[in-house]
């Protein structure tokens, strides 16, 4: 029947959205970095229904040295880590500017494995929500997809 859709659908519609979105906002951030970048990337962006987790590396690098400010729509993290004598001294920045359907009042951020992940939740206001017609129940409704 023309206009129901299928639940499924909504959901991959909303991903193919969001890496629309992606693509748009991220493919011209600009990013610095004082340590030279192993890709053409240095950070990964993963998208989900309700949050964005950037994935940066940082290996040989304690948590303890690490800081990360927000800005208005920018993060910047810095690292510096002097490794003594034989191994020098580490530093690394990136600054990255964010697009604003993100929640960055919510930001999380953890450290594993050389690995500092981000998550920036989307705003409330841009999630995806079911509105209810007037009148119709959702039992109606599915008795009447069937």
């Amino acid at each position: 029947m023309f206009g129901q859709r299928n639940a499924f659908e909504d959901i991959f519609n909303f991903q193919r959205e969001a890496d629309r979105l992606f693509n748009q906002f991220w493919s011209e951030l600009p990013a610095r970095s004082t340590r030279p970048a192993t890709a053409t990337n240095p950070f990964q962006v993963h998208t989900s229904d309700d949050s964005w987790r950037l994935e940066i590396p940082m290996p040989g690098i304690d948590p303890k040295h690490v800081s990360i400010e927000v800005a208005g729509n920018t993060i910047a993290v810095r690292a510096e880590q002097n490794g003594g004598r034989t191994d020098g001294e580490t530093r690394y920045e990136q600054t990255m500017t964010v697009p604003q359907f993100l929640d960055l009042d919510r930001i999380s951020a953890t450290h594993r494995h050389g690995l500092l992940e981000l998550t920036l939740p989307l705003k409330d206001s841009v999630k995806p929500r079911r509105i209810q017609i007037e009148g119709v129940n959702e039992s109606q409704k599915q008795l009447t997809t069937a």
